[in-house]
């Protein structure tokens, strides 16, 4: 008898064991885990996206034709139609000690380019600023009369840009 509920409950084991491996949480897919009721919350259609473009590009062109240089737009304050990201660049910022989403700045480059500027944030929607990479810059300081000393690296605080503006994207 005893034997028996021994059989028993090492057969429950092996059984829970296997189950849970089964329920594999190392997450082998390649896919980022996720909570989709809070992804849900952003979430649109996807023709309620194609709208929203079409009624950027159509105000955009509505305001190159209203003002006088026809130019400015496209060397001032050129609005492209989108601009891709890398996964890994946005991993990098979600992986940042604190970091619950993202926050995308607009800004504009030298060349009047109108640029996505992507910061990590917390919990509370505060910005995280911090070293996403650390690329071991050494700053080398001359001073006269002192030979050349090299200090501990600094610390740049960065956020992620350059992705690829696609002015000819259009939804689809």
């Amino acid at each position: 008898m005893k034997q028996s509920r021994l059989l028993l409950f090492f057969a429950f084991l092996v059984f829970a064991f296997v189950l849970t491996a089964c329920n594999d949480n190392n997450n082998t897919d390649g896919k980022i885990p996720f909570n989709e009721n809070r992804a849900g919350e952003s979430v649109i259609s996807i023709d309620q996206a194609k709208q929203y473009q079409a009624n950027f590009t159509s105000a955009r062109d509505s305001l190159g034709r209203l003002l006088q240089d026809s130019t400015f737009l496209s060397r001032n304050f050129n609005l492209p139609n989108g601009e891709s990201f890398t996964r890994d660049a946005i991993i990098l910022l979600l992986n940042q000690a604190e970091a619950d989403g993202i926050r995308i700045y607009y800004g504009k480059d030298n060349a009047g380019v109108v640029r996505l500027v992507l910061l990590p944030i917390d919990k509370n929607g505060k910005d995280i600023q911090t070293t996403l990479i650390d690329r071991g810059q050494t700053k080398v300081f001359s001073i006269p009369g002192i030979p050349s000393a090299q200090a501990a690296p600094q610390r740049e605080l960065q956020a992620v840009e350059n992705g690829q503006t696609c002015p000819p994207c259009i939804i689809d």
